[in-house]
């Protein structure tokens, strides 16, 4: 593992194919998995076939999840989805490997279990009974992990439905060097590389200052973290946490001297974290970014800054990019304001068809929140 920055070329990336997990969304389930619609599954599965193509043809190694979890000793599927179960199951070494892998993302219902015979000490239950849950977001493996320098990151997650998928990330991906958030909340939409030793970072909506308190000053023991920009984000509309979820879903860096940029951030406190302490900056972030990136730094704002069209597009994800290559993104085609103001500066978009992908997650979901880059050099 080595990542440099979140402008760096892309070599190496973790993606987790969409599965049966997805259908255990209903109307009466949404809420408790944080979703906000039910995505038709044959289309979603070709949107993100066609993400991961674009990914590949891009040159990125592509580490899909739902093939490397089948990778797994027996012993520890095993183990992994007993300890998750809350029904008592049996007899789990009489299924097959292919089979746990499956349980341990989508999830078992009663019926289920009973109809495999794995199913111990019940009285009643029935198909609605989730015995083990499904890990209906794990296809956004940005926010369970993340990479800075040669370390790896093992997130906390704030939604109860995603708690267990750090812990199934670092299962698959066996990392050397390892971190773990323990306090608070920490997760990788929030966390921007901006070079070795420097970082920005959001907290206030997804992950908090506990997590921030908890995990920057590992990061400086292990010498991966000089200077860390911080962000308090807060949503401006109605429903909290709807409208700004992580960083990444109003502002993206595309490259060095290239951001892309919400204007409702000009209102957010700006911190910077060092060794010697943390300080309030009393100007805009944009602004901040010009001492961490380029002094001649270009702000495509969203939706050119039009009312309408930028509020449209925040909502629309258009600064959730992949950096794939130097000046060279993949982002979402409906955002056709922001992309076209992103090629007028120089950036070369490839862009992909997102409808059902983006109907994702409690705070919609793009390109960047189904990626977890191991290698950006």
């Amino acid at each position: 593992m080595d990542l440099k920055s979140e402008f760096s070329p892309l070599k190496k990336v973790v993606v987790a194919t969409p599965g049966r997990e997805k259908e255990r969304l209903t109307p009466k389930t949404l809420y408790e998995l944080q979703y906000a619609e039910i995505p038709d599954l044959e289309e979603l599965r070709s949107e993100h076939n066609e993400f991961k193509r674009k990914l590949a043809e891009a040159g990125a190694e592509v580490v899909d999840i739902r093939e490397e979890i089948k990778k797994l000793p027996k012993e520890e599927l095993m183990d992994y989805i007993t300890k998750r179960s809350e029904c008592a199951l049996t007899s789990l070494e009489n299924l097959d490997l292919p089979t746990l892998a499956d349980i341990a993302i989508s999830g078992l219902t009663y019926t289920e279990a009973n109809a495999l015979g794995i199913l111990k000490d019940s009285i009643i239950g029935e198909d609605a009974d989730l015995c083990l849950r499904p890990l209906v977001n794990i296809m956004f493996t940005r926010d369970p992990g993340m990479v800075m320098g040669k370390t790896y990151i093992a997130g906390k997650m704030r939604w109860e439905s995603r708690r267990t998928e750090p812990e199934l990330l670092l299962k698959v991906l066996k990392p050397d060097n390892v971190v773990k958030a323990e306090k608070g909340f920490f997760e990788g939409g929030d966390f921007m590389p901006l070079d070795y030793g420097k970082l920005l970072m959001g907290f206030g909506t997804r992950s908090s200052a506990l997590g921030i308190n908890d995990v920057l000053p590992k990061l400086v023991q292990l010498g991966e973290l000089d200077e860390a920009i911080l962000v308090r984000l807060e949503t401006p509309e109605y429903h909290p946490n709807k409208g700004i979820g992580h960083l990444d879903t109003v502002m993206g860096i595309p490259s060095k001297d290239v951001i892309i940029y919400y204007s409702y951030l000009d209102s957010m406190k700006v911190y910077i974290y060092s060794k010697s302490g943390t300080r309030k900056v009393e100007k805009p972030l944009r602004e901040v970014l010009k001492d961490y990136l380029a002094r001649d730094l270009r702000v495509v704002f969203i939706g050119n800054r039009e009312y309408y069209a930028e509020e449209r597009e925040h909502w629309l994800l258009a600064s959730n990019i992949i950096v794939v290559d130097h000046n060279k993104i993949i982002a979402y085609e409906h955002n056709r304001i922001t992309n076209k103001l992103l090629t007028e500066v120089g950036i070369k978009v490839i862009t992909f068809r997102g409808n059902e992908i983006i109907k994702e997650g409690g705070e919609r979901s793009g390109p960047r929140c189904m990626t977890l880059p191991l290698i950006k050099t």
